[in-house]
């Protein structure tokens, strides 16, 4: 006959917290179960730790990046209110000093970002500034 560990049983089933069958099985109230239990117990507390600390983390840089958002949406606004007050100024510049009229529809297609549709722009301010001819 195999010779009996201390707190161990030879018993075999289910451990139904694990979901494995063990050929030993820890006795309660034996130092090596205590001893198991202790390092269980300490490595739960520190994956609980680590899971708040990662959370924690998170929330961390949710609150970081909503705040750089609100920056940039104030900056949109700041520069959409920019861009609108020299689109005006270029157009009562354009139209009072050089004697253009433009309209909407022509400012666009000057203003435009494409490189083909600035060269339309261009060429279009340059016969608008030469005026009508005589």
């Amino acid at each position: 006959m195999a010779p009996k560990m201390e707190g161990l049983s030879s018993e075999s089933g289910d451990d139904s917290s694990t979901g494995r069958s063990s050929s030993r099985r820890l006795v309660k109230n034996t130092e090596e179960y205590r001893k198991r239990r202790e390092r269980n117990n300490l490595a739960v507390k520190k994956s609980r730790l680590k899971t708040k600390m990662k959370t924690q983390q998170m929330m961390d840089r949710v609150t970081q990046l909503k705040t750089e958002n609100d920056e940039l949406e104030e900056n949109i606004k700041i520069l959409t209110k920019e861009l609108s007050i020299l689109k005006d100024m270029f157009v009562a510049h354009a139209g009072h000093a050089h004697g253009i009229k433009l309209n909407d529809a022509d400012l666009v297609k000057m203003l435009c970002e494409d490189s083909d549709d600035v060269d339309e722009g261009v060429s279009l301010l340059m016969s608008l500034s030469q005026g009508p001819p005589l």
